[in-house]
């Protein structure tokens, strides 16, 4: 378990998102069983409850590793999470590295791989090593970069030939702001592809596949999580009235942007599908005269 990672009191700190993909996996990990941080793939078959969380996430890992072309040999994940998309593209026969910037994940993911996997403990765009990639993997780590210079290192980083595999969420025009935050804007997003050595491939929109993650997320924080945070909230007012009304005074913004963001009801699938959009994208990197020689 990842609690066990780190010796009582030595925890490293983490900055806001690497905190929550941590204590999301902590969590997941705990009631559900989960080993993957990324959404959920649902088809009809799959009815949506929380139970049925950890097996949607094998489902969009399973079609995730399907969209990889024949030839490939070496993959990059990028952003690996705690290991288990790398410990099955090891499982398939591929030889696998990985970025983690996160501490806690990636002790977890060593812990899981060993040194079956050299991992880079750093962010993707800092990466440094000789080493080049049939394939470099970003599934949902895309989001948290900045795309020229991840383009950039993608770049230098694949053979000729070679090719990237995005599956992340972007944004998509919509009337009014998303209650529904992340993703690069996609037509900016395709702008900047356009101006690195990638064709395009294949281009997949599974949006209505990954939306009804949303709906069980929005679910879980008003049925469960909302009730025991008033049940918490209303029992440090009882006991510490003061310190309570201090605190409800100088976090009422903070606390009311809490409220307002996993308790309105409003980060749900019919507000992802307005606002945003879920693809898988396959490019190949252009074959230099270099490379063809």
């Amino acid at each position: 378990m990842i609690a066990t990672l780190f010796p009582p009191g030595t925890a490293p700190a983490l900055q806001s998102p690497e905190f929550g993909l941590a204590m999301g996996l902590v969590v997941g990990r705990h009631v559900l069983g989960m080993e993957d941080l990324h959404y959920g793939f649902w088809t009809d078959d799959l009815p949506l409850d929380l139970r049925n969380l950890p097996e949607a996430q094998s489902r969009y890992t399973q079609a995730l590793l399907a969209d990889i072309p024949a030839g490939v040999r070496s993959v990059l994940d990028v952003g690996m999470g705690a290991g288990n998309t790398a410990r099955q593209l090891l499982e398939r026969g591929y030889t696998v590295d990985g970025v983690s910037p996160n501490p806690y994940l990636t002790a977890a993911a060593r812990q899981l791989l060993g040194d079956q996997v050299t991992i880079f403990e750093s962010r993707f765009e800092n990466v440094e090593t000789d080493r080049r990639y049939d394939l470099i993997l970003f599934s949902e780590s895309f989001l948290f970069m900045q795309p020229d210079a991840a383009l950039a290192k993608a770049a230098a980083l694949l053979s000729d030939g070679g090719h990237i595999l995005i599956c992340d969420i972007f944004r998509i025009p919509a009337d009014g702001p998303s209650p529904i935050g992340g993703g690069k804007e996609l037509a900016v997003f395709h702008r900047t592809m356009a101006q690195f050595p990638f064709d395009l491939v294949r281009e997949v929109d599974i949006s209505a596949n990954i939306a009804p993650t949303f709906d069980l997320l929005d679910r879980a924080y008003r049925e469960a999580i909302r009730p025991a945070y008033d049940l918490v909230m209303a029992r440090l007012t009882a006991n510490r009235p003061w310190l309570m009304r201090f605190v409800r005074w100088r976090f009422r913004d903070q606390l009311a942007r809490l409220e307002r963001k996993h308790f309105s009801g409003t980060r749900n699938a019919a507000n992802f599908l307005r606002h945003k959009t879920y693809r898988r994208l396959l490019y190949r990197k252009r074959v230099t005269a270099a490379g063809a020689a």
